[in-house]
């Protein structure tokens, strides 16, 4: 099965994330990452769909490559 991540900019985000991709079909967990105090959204299922999803109630999130290109600056 797929994983793809999707940091949250706060717990808040990272919860009501959660909620609508589950009540969507959408298998996520959110765990709180090991630098900072952010969150991430681990989305188990068909990646693209999910963010699409996010997208469209224009929640914000960066996914992992965008973070760690981030990071390198």
């Amino acid at each position: 099965m797929k994983e793809c991540i999707a940091e949250m900019p706060s717990y808040t985000y990272a919860v009501k994330s959660q909620r609508l991709l589950r009540s969507r079909g959408f298998p996520c967990e959110v765990v709180r990452t090991e630098r900072g105090c952010g969150y991430r959204l681990i989305i188990s299922r068909s990646c693209s769909e999910a963010l699409r999803v996010l997208k469209l109630y224009d929640i914000p999130y960066r996914t992992e490559a965008e973070a760690e290109d981030h990071d390198k600056l």
